[in-house]
């Protein structure tokens, strides 16, 4: 459940009254123009970032670091609250068919049923309610992200270029070989269920690659799809030397030429395949190979940029009042 991990994200803190200073009244800690923020929003946006401190920090510190965590969620608070009144005002809306298909989306590539779904939010201490309203969340700042951030952000061919030269053609490689990987895992159960979800991982992992091949963005679709650790990383694994690979991977990226994408291999557990970057022997991948995946890095960097000074203008433009 890779990507309901990395979807998941605030939970209530009550459960650490003392520490986290919660109230058994709610009370207002913020108002964006008319619309107020309160404590227990606070403590369910920052629920996992606050329980990290408190496992980390030095006891002389905590609090302190807890102040200025909770000053850190409520101003990302605050955002959401600015970009929610703001696709109001464009009517920029999210559909409850759209929720669904998201959801839906996601327990389909994960391979789970709605029950399993509902059972492993409920482990996690979260509710189909709560998960709905982060993908709902999700789906508006990306659609006011394409209406009023994206369209004005323009990737040239000549930043792209300087990219690659920079990053590419300009970064050697001496020793080993720098990799992609996606892969796509089963889970070890009863024969025919074995057999059910090789298959499944199987039918996965042919989607990503037809996809990958067809010049589609290697790295996000990692993101999207792989079920490996790598996938955090757009399933860069760095370079790795000859003898540090798996006998399966050396096989398949000794017979590769940089930037190529491989056939599917399977594994113990799943299935993999990798593009191919670059190597020791000087060879890198053509810039025809990786120019989509370069402009959308490149893309989302600027997007970023654009969408927090985005931001910080309307910030100035909303009444703001901080009450913590």
């Amino acid at each position: 459940m890779r990507m309901l991990l990395s979807c998941l994200v605030g939970l209530l803190v009550f459960c650490l009254p003392t520490l986290l200073k919660a109230e058994l009244v709610d009370r207002v800690v913020a108002v964006v123009n008319d619309e107020p923020v309160t404590l227990s929003e606070l403590n369910e946006e920052g629920r996992d970032f606050f329980r990290q401190i408190i496992a980390k920090a030095p006891a002389d510190q905590l609090e302190a670091a807890l102040d200025k965590a909770r000053r850190e969620v409520l101003s990302s608070l605050i955002n959401k609250k600015i970009t929610a009144q703001k696709a109001k005002e464009l009517g920029i809306t999210v559909a409850d068919q759209e929720v669904d298909e998201a959801v839906n989306s996601i327990m389909t590539r994960n391979n789970v049923s709605a029950p399993v779904f509902k059972k492993d939010l409920e482990a996690m201490g979260s509710t189909e309610e709560n998960y709905r309203r982060t993908i709902r969340d999700q789906i508006l700042r990306s659609k006011l992200l394409n209406q009023e951030v994206r369209t004005k952000v323009v990737i040239t061919d000549e930043k792209a270029r300087a990219y690659y030269d920079a990053h590419y053609t300009g970064k050697k490689v001496t020793q080993g070989y720098n990799i992609l990987q996606m892969g796509f895992s089963w889970k070890k159960t009863g024969d025919g269920a074995l057999e059910a979800a090789k298959t499944n991982a199987r039918q996965r992992a042919e989607q990503a690659r037809e996809q990958a091949v067809n010049n589609g963005n290697f790295r996000e679709l990692a993101k999207s799809y792989s079920d490996l650790p790598s996938a955090a990383e757009g399933g860069d694994i760095g370079v790795i030397k000859e003898d540090e690979m798996a006998p399966y991977m050396r096989q398949t990226i000794l017979a590769m030429q940089p930037g190529e994408i491989s056939p599917l291999v399977e594994t113990d557990s799943g299935y993999q395949f990798f593009k191919l970057l670059a190597t020791e022997q000087g060879g890198v991948a053509p810039y025809e190979a990786v120019q989509e995946e370069i402009r959308e890095l490149l893309y989302q960097e600027e997007t970023e940029k654009y969408y927090e000074k985005w931001v910080k203008d309307l910030r100035k433009q909303y009444y703001i009042k901080e009450l913590l």
